[in-house]
């Protein structure tokens, strides 16, 4: 596994901190004093339901790099530094098919590993957070940036492979919480 090794301020090498839980996570400079975090990095997903023929639909997007090159996947991706959650999903549904979203609500959210030898270990792990949203019923979806396909698939039908273990945690938690839904009597999409 690669570390980052030197400080971005001013080139020394960084140390561990030390053990203790507290501070297991930091390297700090000895020169210039610079501490450095490793935290999951941030990325935001959507969760987008249609009804066709009374039947409900998730909105997949395929992969068209790697890793998990040609599954599908939730659309979405990391956030810009400073970027609000929701503008970042905003940004993410236009990158990645050519639409508007609204009605965002956040459902669920965990952590991933990411599963690449080649990315240091600071950077390994990503806190992913999941919102149901809506988007234009008759707005044509247009695969660009890092998707080369979309398509709709029936809740009872979707694809085996999906990629990242939050993903199919929170699809997981998606068709759950429609079960409890129709079993209760509410509405809901």
């Amino acid at each position: 596994m690669k570390h980052y090794s030197f400080c971005p301020v001013c080139g020394t090498p960084l140390e561990r901190s030390g053990a203790e839980p507290a501070v297991r996570d930091l390297h700090t400079c000895v020169k210039c004093g610079f501490e450095f975090w490793q935290n999951s990095k941030p990325a935001v997903a959507a969760l987008v339901l249609r009804m066709v023929d009374s039947v409900p639909h998730l909105l997949l997007a395929r992969r068209s790099i790697n890793p998990y090159k040609g599954m599908w996947d939730l659309p979405g991706g990391y956030l810009k530094n400073g970027e609000a959650p929701e503008e970042g999903l905003v940004r993410e549904m236009r990158e990645e098919l050519g639409t508007t979203i609204s009605a965002v609500r956040l459902f669920t959210t965990g952590i991933d590993e990411y599963p690449r030898e080649d990315v240091a270990e600071e950077a390994r792990f990503v806190l992913s957070l999941h919102y149901l949203c809506e988007i234009p019923a008759d707005a044509p979806l247009k695969p660009d940036d890092d998707v080369s396909e979309a398509g709709w698939f029936a809740l009872d039908a979707l694809p085996r492979e999906i990629a990242f273990a939050t993903n199919r945690r929170s699809i997981a938690a998606l068709v759950q919480d429609r079960a409890a839904h129709r079993r209760d009597g509410s509405l809901s999409v």
